[in-house]
């Protein structure tokens, strides 16, 4: 089975022979859980520029046509995000807040550009864990992280380039 994507940057059509033992996972991955307009409404009261919500905006819009299914893979993702985010908020800030000290570091004249390299990764590292330790004693990230993952294992498959 053939499933076929264009890349948006360049517009390069990229196809994948996909195994076809598949087809029922790639149906329900095709299934609508929740609506445009509801995803679109949730984008539009996030607290941010709307460059930032433009770039969410553009990776709702890809797509994955896999024989007659159409699989919105960018919409999925968002949805995945936005359960994450929603579920577990802890790990979400601990990471945005290693980010954010990192960048900070990072800034600092002189020494930033050469300690920003590794304390932006090393404090993004321990925000995640640190919130995920959080989430952890609530609820299992990593059960949820594997169920997402798995819903895209049918497209798995070797790409072929055209252009």
């Amino acid at each position: 089975m053939q499933a076929i994507a264009e890349d948006m940057e360049t517009g390069r059509i990229v196809s994948v022979e996909i195994p076809s033992e598949g087809l029922e996972e790639l149906q329900a991955l095709a299934q609508e859980r929740v609506s445009d307009v509801k995803l679109q409404s949730y984008i539009d009261n996030l607290d941010l520029s709307a460059d930032a919500k433009a770039l969410i905006a553009s990776i709702l819009k890809a797509a994955v046509k896999v024989g007659d299914l159409v699989i919105k893979v960018g919409k999925r993702i968002v949805e995945i995000v936005v359960m994450i985010v929603s579920k577990f908020p802890n790990t979400t800030f601990g990471l945005v807040l290693g980010l954010l000290v990192g960048a900070l570091v990072s800034a600092i004249p002189i020494i930033g550009g050469l300690l920003g390299a590794f304390v932006l990764p090393i404090a993004a590292a321990f925000g995640l864990a640190t919130g995920y330790m959080d989430d952890i004693r609530d609820q299992s990230l990593a059960k949820k992280i594997a169920e997402a993952s798995a819903m895209f294992q049918p497209l798995k498959g070797n790409p072929n380039v055209t252009s």
